[in-house]
């Protein structure tokens, strides 16, 4: 009986590092199927400079293109004050973007790039509606200027809002613990299908850093008040 038990436990340690393993590697896998469609995007503004004059503010966010004809989708704050954007690709590609669409209660926003990129296939955008707590996410993004960096965990819950946007389209937020950082604002929020399930707002936090609490936009919120009803800004 010692040896069959004994047994029945190797069976199980030499077998969990092959499942994590695997599971490693299908993240690895999904992460390069969507990365190129991943952007950072670089803003100027003009500030007062408290002397009675304006100074420049460069900002930095994350996005992700949707659309074969140069469409990038991101958060609403990274964008709304901005006089100048640039949308950079991982490949080295770049554009000016305008900003066409924003929803600032909703924290999403709709890019149109000058020139879309050669050769980059947009993200598909998945069904929000779907997603179950449980599940597991991915953000990829540029926390603090770090490009195209991929955090990883679940969606911890489900936040609907009592406010509705033109239309009678809710707001709701995917609560994720995938790490958010500064930079990842506007990013998107894969599911292992590599669809977009969520546009990164915000985090809670206390420190000012990532502590477990970060909030995308539901993506049927994005489709629904950017592509189908065109809240224009």
């Amino acid at each position: 009986m010692l040896k069959k038990i004994t047994g029945w436990l190797l069976l199980v340690v030499l077998s969990t590092p092959l499942a994590v393993c695997a599971q490693t590697k299908s993240l690895r896998q999904v992460y390069e199927q969507v990365n190129a469609a991943v952007v950072v995007i670089r803003t100027e503004s003009s500030v007062p400079s408290g002397k009675g004059g304006f100074v420049s503010d460069e900002g930095l966010g994350s996005g992700v293109l949707v659309s074969a004809d140069g469409k990038v989708m991101t958060a609403s704050h990274v964008v709304q004050t901005a006089d100048r954007v640039e949308v950079l690709f991982s490949d080295g590609q770049r554009s000016l973007a305008k900003v066409i669409s924003s929803l600032v209660r909703a924290d999403v926003a709709l890019l149109q790039l000058e020139k879309p990129p050669k050769g980059i296939a947009p993200a598909r955008l998945g069904d929000s509606d779907q997603a179950r707590v449980g599940d597991p996410v991915f953000v990829v993004g540029a926390p603090y200027a770090l490009y195209h960096s991929l955090t990883s965990g679940h969606l911890s819950a489900r936040r609907a809002l009592k406010e509705t946007l033109s239309g009678g389209v809710p707001v709701e937020f995917l609560q994720t613990d995938a790490a958010i950082n500064s930079g990842n604002s506007g990013g998107p929020l894969f599911n292992m299908d590599g669809q977009v399930i969520g546009i990164v707002s915000h985090i809670h936090s206390r420190s000012g850093g990532f502590e477990g609490l970060g909030f995308a936009v539901a993506s049927n919120v994005a489709v629904k008040s950017l592509l189908q009803l065109r809240a224009f800004w």
